[in-house]
């Protein structure tokens, strides 16, 4: 569309051009715009002349007359110029359409980038198989990808290597990365392979950011990445004043179209994220935490995600102690059974369309990937109330409040 804008532009602005030549044209002939049949030599016209006005009139209608062969003469260099002109504007355009484009130039944009995946395919600790398992994922309709950059339990570069394979077109797919400080548990640099790597242990926090997106961005091959997400390690919380500094240095990366989003990860402290939201220019446009019964599964918390407009990503689904209290039990396997999935898919589903959270899911099989594509996205399961009431009287009562 951008192009076709610009065509239309320059089209139109080279048929004002010819019709300015025309007229041109149109006052250089005799007996034209430029006034009769005269010649600049006929004298008796002077016969008609009372008084020097006349001949003031006279003298300027022959310098008119004369303009009219000059044009005629450099009509080639006028037109090289016009043109010339043309190619400039249209290169002009063309080249301020292409800029980078800004965090709400890109939301704006919906055919240029991918939306946030209501499910998420999670890289984390796949190994020298990640980037197998990313193209199978995306293959099988994941277009949500979740990995991590200085972090010891994901291959970053798998992931690039991954949907490179995938042949599906970058702008349909949403990559997302982890800024992990060195402070935090999880930290590792084994997926920096950039100048400046691996960092030298005094960096500060904001030459750490910079790194890593440099890294991030090398290891997934691309020139943007949909969401950054600050990492905290459970509950172990970053300082406040460590949180801000990063994040400001993510927003100058927003602010230049090489990050779309922002987020952060592991945290359940309320007073923390209304700070959070308060103090920054950018606000979080994800929460990823733990489904799990040490956090009451952010049944209290969840109103305030949405409040904020963060979209709640829940990781540890099957691994944590909600995949436990469904993985053998009787009334979940019935409903299960009775919708034609597995008791994880059923879990996964009562997360995302009865709580509105957003699943990462890890499956590592392409069979167990169709399945949750089609039972979450291409037909999803369809849930009544007492369905719901009883998934989540196994899990944990409460979260009856969170029901969408």
């Amino acid at each position: 569309n951008a192009v076709l804008f610009l065509v239309h532009h320059f089209l139109c602005f080279c048929s004002l051009i010819y019709v300015a030549m025309t007229s041109f044209s149109l006052r250089s002939r005799p007996g034209g715009l430029s006034g009769g049949n005269r010649g600049p030599n006929d004298n008796s016209s002077k016969t008609h002349l009372e008084n020097i006005s006349d001949l003031r009139e006279v003298k300027h209608n022959k310098q008119k007359r004369n303009i009219a062969p000059l044009i005629l003469k450099n009509r080639p260099r006028i037109l090289v110029i016009c043109f010339s002109s043309c190619v400039v504007l249209f290169f002009f355009f063309f080249l301020s359409h292409n800029l980078p484009v800004t965090n709400d130039e890109a939301d704006s944009e919906d055919k240029k980038f991918a939306p946030m995946g209501t499910i998420v395919y999670g890289a984390k600790s796949k190994g020298d198989d990640t980037d197998k398992l990313v193209a199978q994922a995306i293959t099988a309709g994941f277009r949500h990808i979740a990995t991590g950059g200085f972090h010891f339990e994901y291959n970053e570069p798998g992931v690039g290597i991954g949907w490179k394979e995938s042949g599906v077109p970058r702008n349909e797919l949403y990559l997302q990365t982890l800024f992990v400080s060195k402070s935090v548990n999880n930290y590792g640099v084994q997926n920096c392979k950039v100048e400046g790597c691996p960092p030298s242990p005094d960096l500060s926090i904001d030459d750490q950011v910079h790194l890593s997106i440099k890294s991030s961005l090398h290891n997934l091959q691309t020139t943007y990445i949909d969401s950054v997400l600050v990492h905290n390690f459970r509950a172990k919380l970053q300082t406040y004043e460590d949180t801000m500094a990063a994040w400001r240095v993510l927003e100058s990366y927003v602010d230049r179209g090489i990050i779309r989003h922002l987020g952060i990860v592991s945290v359940h402290d309320r007073d923390y994220l209304i700070k959070l939201h308060n103090e920054t220019r950018v606000k979080p446009s994800i929460i990823q935490n733990r489904f799990h019964s040490n956090r009451g599964y952010d049944v209290e918390l969840r109103p305030l995600f949405k409040e904020m407009g963060m979209s709640n990503q829940l990781f540890w689904i099957l691994t944590g102690s909600a995949g436990g209290k469904v993985r053998n039990n009787n009334v979940i396997t019935e409903i299960a059974q009775r919708q034609g999935v597995s008791n994880q898919i059923l879990l996964y589903s009562f997360i995302l369309v009865c709580l509105g959270g957003t699943p990462l899911i890890g499956s590592k099989t392409l069979l167990h990937m169709e399945e949750d594509v089609t039972a979450l996205l291409r037909k999803p399961l369809i849930w009544n109330d007492e369905d719901f009431t009883a998934v989540a009287n196994v899990i944990n009562k409460n979260l009856i409040k969170n029901k969408m």
